[in-house]
């Protein structure tokens, strides 16, 4: 069999099939299909054949070397993640050559493994990603360099043309003059500097300042917002279907400002009509405008806890647009009539005039739901829970996967060190929302599509199944943690991971297993091609619902008015415009979500900085060759236990089991082994914590 596998492959174009078509052209009973799959992935394990993106699967010998972005983990190690069907192929540290993290490069592969997948050494850097660095001043033999993160390259970076008053701990902006090679040090120009790196009221800034984050909008742009105002939505109302008599409300955390998205819903004889009203920001931010231009290369807006990069004018975003209390705004609503069973019968989504009667924040809605408050909108609020509630029921029938991982929140001190971090609480309110949301992304990502000309091209937001490699490696966890779960053989569907993630819900293990299980998710991401969502088991899926924050649903809106207006014949424009945007799009989610994590990564380790010697229970969230990291309980900050603080044994790193082992005793530290832990130090300029097993027997 094996041989007629590889037989099949060397026949196919480019010597590359789908797993389907390679089982389809083996001729197998259906009986033993999945014996087959499980004997393809073993040879792929084993090197006889390579394993690519999407399921397919390709002769070792193709491809040799393959083109791709390096993103480099604060661990070490990194991925380069290529555009085809080629799966990410994993680089070691030792085998980055002269390239830095965000580069274009050429990666020669080098082979596979059961714990890495894919690996290679990099041939050539293609492009470097950026020309310029923030980092940290240190000096080393007489000289001065800087320290960038994730990961400072082997050969250092060494500053030039500083000024003399620069000392060690400044962060600083320089200019790349000479790469040289993998043997001697990058040179970089000095331009300026940024502030005190022991000093936390620069953290903000130094994230901003590397992401090329800006605050504030120029000038021209100012002045293109400061022509709209209050009347600019009363002379359009006349053009709309008008709802400002419909109770509707927004519910928001405590501290926001920008209100996208309110809610209505009524009960009527065919079930429960239910209402999501979205600003309508198209309607002032209009194609290839300034404000447009900008919006498009912002591409989200980023969420810091002492501060925001916001994709629109505040004047927009928290005025114009934002649907406040008790004022008339322009939306675009998907109104849905469901019927007594919660399925949908019919949907309208159009251009409207609302007026919000109230705000609420989460906690509030929570209250009324629980009986704390009472509040004359509490009908409305009980209907919107019951909804919430059947249509959670549904997407879980279905395998829709529910991901309830906390995110770190931050109470600071007036210098910038949080004094507390506390898990962020999902509240039956939040549900509510959500739920809505989904819905109204599912409707609108189905109905528009049907009401455009075929050669207009919509977009969703996508989401593959995840590769089977790493299912293989989920599934080897869940094994060895011995949780008496039900593990299939082969790809898990979106039920599987479902049943997982319910059957661990009461188990110490809880929070490893749905990290370890997100993480093993492909990337959703915009694409034109509808490959339906794996994650929310939804066959059709787009954003639709936070125009002021998101600039794909500034188009989906878009093309909603296109509908209303029949602008059909500026198809080729927007086809055009489309691919471009959700390819930037797609670039700064990911730029964004990578700022976010930084700037929290700094954070915890200013408050683990306050607590040197301290000890602190975790888990053990990645083992390496040079160690393993714990992820702790209180705070979800993490630091590395270096193999050389072990004790007791001669300790080494066992890549075929992803473990650490001792040679003597053989005591093991594995992925998800709870341990408690010491504090040693603190390194913010390296964004690295050292810890120590404390009383390690």
């Amino acid at each position: 069999m094996i041989k007629k596998i590889i037989n099949i492959l060397a026949k196919a174009p480019k010597n590359t099939l789908s797993q389907k078509e390679l089982i389809k052209r083996l001729k197998v009973r259906k009986k033993d299909v999945g014996a087959v799959k499980i004997l393809i992935r073993q040879i792929s394990n084993s090197g006889e054949i390579v394993k690519l993106k999407a399921n397919h699967y390709c002769l070792p010998n193709l491809p040799k070397k393959i083109e791709g972005k390096l993103s480099v983990t604060q661990k070490g190690f990194g991925f380069v993640i290529t555009n085809d069907e080629n799966e990410d192929i994993f680089i070691g540290r030792r085998s980055m050559a002269d390239a830095i993290n965000g580069d274009k490069v050429l990666v020669k592969i080098k082979g596979r493994s059961n714990s890495r997948g894919l690996s290679g050494r990099i041939h050539k850097v293609l492009e470097r990603g950026s020309n310029t660095f923030i980092g940290v001043t240190y000096f080393y033999g007489g000289k001065i360099f800087i320290e960038i993160s994730p990961v400072n390259p082997g050969r250092g970076i060494r500053l030039i043309g500083s000024k003399k008053e620069l000392s060690e701990g400044k962060i600083v902006k320089a200019r790349v003059k000479d790469w040289g090679n993998a043997n001697n040090p990058i040179i970089a120009s000095f331009e300026s500097i940024i502030g005190n790196a022991n000093d936390p009221a620069n953290d903000l800034k130094m994230i901003l300042h590397k992401y090329d984050y800006n605050q504030s909008f120029p000038s021209s742009i100012n002045q293109e917002v400061n022509k709209y105002s209050e009347d600019d939505i009363k002379n359009e109302i006349k053009n709309r279907l008008d709802l400002r008599k419909e109770i509707c409300f927004t519910i928001d955390p405590d501290e926001a400002k920008d209100f996208d998205d309110a809610l209505s819903i009524k009960k009527n004889k065919m079930g429960t009509k239910i209402g999501v009203h979205i600003a309508d920001v198209s309607h002032f931010v209009t194609p290839s405008s300034l404000i447009d231009k900008e919006a498009m290369n912002r591409g989200t807006s980023v969420y810091f806890t002492e501060g925001v990069v916001h994709m629109l004018p505040k004047e927009l975003s928290a005025d114009l647009c934002s649907i406040r209390p008790g004022v008339d705004r322009l939306a675009v609503s998907a109104i849905i009539q469901l019927n007594h069973n919660y399925k949908v019968l019919n949907v309208d989504i159009l251009p409207t005039v609302i007026n919000s009667k109230a705000r609420f924040t989460y906690q509030e809605v929570q209250n009324i739901i629980e009986g704390k408050n009472t509040h004359a909108f509490k009908a409305q609020i009980n209907d919107l829970k019951k909804l919430s509630i059947a249509l959670y029921k549904e997407r879980s029938k279905n395998g829709s996967l529910d991901f309830d991982i906390p995110e770190p929140i931050f109470e600071m001190n007036d210098k910038g060190v949080p004094h507390e971090i506390r898990s962020s609480e999902r509240l039956i309110s939040h549900r509510i929302v959500e739920e809505c949301m989904l819905l109204a992304n599912k409707v609108v990502a189905v109905e528009i599509p049907k009401k455009i000309p075929k050669k207009l091209n919509f977009f969703y937001r996508v989401h593959i199944k995840p590769d089977s490699l790493r299912v293989e490696r989920f599934a080897g966890l869940l094994k060895r943690l011995k949780l008496g779960v039900y593990i299939p053989d082969g790809d898990m569907s979106p039920n599987d991971f479902k049943k997982i993630l319910k059957h661990v819900e009461d188990s110490p293990y809880r929070s490893l297993i749905e990290n370890v299980a997100l993480r093993t998710m492909s990337k959703a991401e915009y694409a034109i091609k509808n490959k339906g969502h794996f994650g929310l088991a939804f066959r059709h899926y787009t954003h639709f619902t936070s125009p002021i924050r998101r600039y794909p649903d500034l188009l989906v809106h878009r093309m909603i008015k296109m509908l209303d207006s029949h602008l059909f014949e500026l198809k080729n424009e927007w086809n055009d415009k489309i691919e471009d945007a959700l390819k930037l799009s797609n670039e700064k989610e990911i730029e964004a979500l990578n700022a976010e994590r930084e700037y929290i990564k700094i954070k915890q380790l200013r408050w683990l900085a306050d607590r040197i010697n301290s000890v602190f229970e975790g888990a053990i969230t990645g083992v390496t060759n040079f160690g393993f990291f714990v992820g702790l309980k209180s705070s979800m900050a993490e630091g590395l236990v270096h193999m050389d603080t072990l004790e007791n044994d001669e300790y080494y790193y066992d890549e075929d089991h992803y473990c650490i082992k001792g040679r003597s005793f053989k005591e093991e530290f594995r992925l998800g082994d709870r341990v408690h832990i010491k504090i040693v130090s603190v390194q913010i300029e390296k964004q690295r914590a050292n810890f120590a097993l404390h009383n390690q027997s």
